[in-house]
């Protein structure tokens, strides 16, 4: 029995590949300029190239910890956006306050939505 990807994971999945390749890119120019030119260390862009590639890949085979490694970065920057605004009374004039709200559902409705799925996926 072979089980339908929905179109939007589909499409997650496949972004989150394309986001896996330009970070990979960004790490090669990033160690081409380290050899040639002494350029800044940017060795992180690996682990994120690393991190984009594994959730992409498990989000277009179906698997439940994909979805976990998405909602966990997504639910720990929402919360400290929400702290730092809020527990710190840190003053935002109004319409950019409302692009911080936006970022804030956007980071945490992606995943959201996904959860809905939840009984598809697998293991």
């Amino acid at each position: 029995m072979t089980l339908k990807i929905h179109p939007f994971i589909e499409r997650l999945g496949y972004f989150m590949l394309l986001m896996a390749a330009i970070f990979l890119l960004l790490f090669l120019a990033n160690l081409r300029s380290r050899l040639y030119y002494y350029g800044p260390n940017y060795s992180f862009l690996l682990l994120i190239f690393l991190y984009c590639a594994v959730t992409g890949l498990g989000l277009l085979r179906l698997r439940r910890w994909a979805v976990l490694s998405l909602f966990v970065p997504g639910v720990l920057s929402a919360s400290i956006l929400i702290y730092g605004g809020v527990a710190k009374g840190a003053y935002v004039p109004m319409p950019w306050a409302l692009v911080n709200m936006g970022f804030v559902l956007l980071l945490l409705g992606i995943p959201a939505l996904i959860l809905r799925y939840w009984s598809e996926r697998r293991w």
